[in-house]
């Protein structure tokens, strides 16, 4: 995936996880062994796309960059959490960042890696994140995806809402879950190579890791 849609993909949520998909969805297509990932963690990256991360450089999946401890993220995360949402999981291991502070995040990719579910939390409020998602919503094509969905979720944290994606290069289906626990505000990414993707799965599981969250 080029840097540039990668950064849009992320969106302003869920930064690094679309970092790490890359490089998990370029391992699947190119046949090479799972590689190590990047971590996640919201920030803005591009104002016309909606709802994930921030910055993030894509891995080279012929590269053996330096990989990072697990984020404490995984504690929330653990991987009977993510077999909710996920066949055979396998923590994906953090990359280091070229510069600067590697963001916190926590992922998990399927056992045949076609799928990456990861947490982390966002660098942006909460209201710059829904803003961010009905600017997708008006113009997905901008960020190289088709077919975004966007609703509002009840009952989870002080305010919450699941989005779903088709990105198109390469063919992918996203779904995210973005929601306000507290005073920070996190984000829920599964990206998959094949099928559509619920985003309910993610909802249910958000409930479910929002008490285990740091405040």
């Amino acid at each position: 995936m080029h840097p540039r849609r990668l950064s849009r993909l992320l969106r302003t949520a869920a930064p690094a996880a679309v970092a790490l998909l890359c490089a998990v969805l370029a391992s699947c297509s190119s046949g090479s062994a799972f590689p190590a990932a990047a971590g996640a963690s919201p920030t803005g990256a591009a104002a016309t796309a909606a709802v994930s991360p921030g910055p993030a450089v894509a891995p080279s999946v012929t590269s053996s960059p330096k990989t990072l401890p697990p984020s404490h993220l995984c504690t929330v995360l653990d991987e009977s959490a993510a077999r909710q949402v996920l066949t055979a999981p396998k923590p994906a291991p953090r990359l280091a960042p070229g510069k600067g502070t590697a963001p916190d995040s926590c992922s998990y990719a399927s056992g045949d890696g076609s799928a990456l579910l990861t947490l982390n939390p966002s660098a942006r409020s909460y209201d710059a994140e829904v803003s961010a998602s009905h600017n997708l919503v008006r113009d997905p094509a901008s960020a190289g995806m088709r077919d975004v969905k966007v609703t509002e979720v009840t009952g989870l944290g002080q305010g919450a809402f699941r989005e779903t994606v088709q990105v198109l290069q390469p063919p992918q289906n996203v779904a995210y879950v973005v929601w306000r626990a507290g005073s920070r505000t996190w984000v829920l990414t599964l990206a998959e190579t094949e099928g559509a993707t619920d985003a309910a799965r993610l909802v249910s599981l958000a409930r479910q890791l929002t008490p285990r969250l740091p405040h």
